[in-house]
């Protein structure tokens, strides 16, 4: 009896916390989309670049259709601009998924300007159709 109770009580203290943690991600979740504006932008830090790889500036741009970020980044020795787009790929497009912390797509393109690859990141493009 008494080893049928400590089961039972395990059982809702383990169920009770698996809601708790559901319930706060899904707080995150619908906070982290309920409070998106056009001005969100992602971070230059969540787009893997290869190791060697040096980012040289990055700044926030606007118009109408929202905000991105603009990183130009210089790519590792012996990798030129276009091998480090087809390495992230982004030759024209792509996208990082999101992950469990923050579930938002990244879009990226990527221009190249002499030995730097320039790429636009933000939240609000879509998948881009030739």
């Amino acid at each position: 009896m008494t080893r049928t109770r400590t089961r039972r009580y395990t059982l809702v203290v383990v169920s009770c916390l698996v809601g708790v943690l559901m319930l706060g991600y899904a707080a995150r979740v619908a906070w982290l989309f309920a409070g998106a504006t056009e001005g969100d932008v992602p971070s230059a830090s969540s787009i893997p670049l290869p190791a060697g790889s040096q980012i040289v500036d990055v700044s926030t741009d606007c118009a109408s259709g929202g905000c991105w970020s603009l990183i130009d980044v210089r790519p590792p020795e012996g990798m030129t601009p276009a091998d480090l787009a087809r390495e992230l790929g982004i030759d024209p497009q792509g996208k990082i998924s999101g992950n469990l912390l923050d579930p938002r797509t990244i879009w990226l393109r990527g221009e190249q300007k002499g030995g730097i690859l320039s790429i636009k990141a933000d939240y609000w493009s879509s998948e881009w159709t030739p």
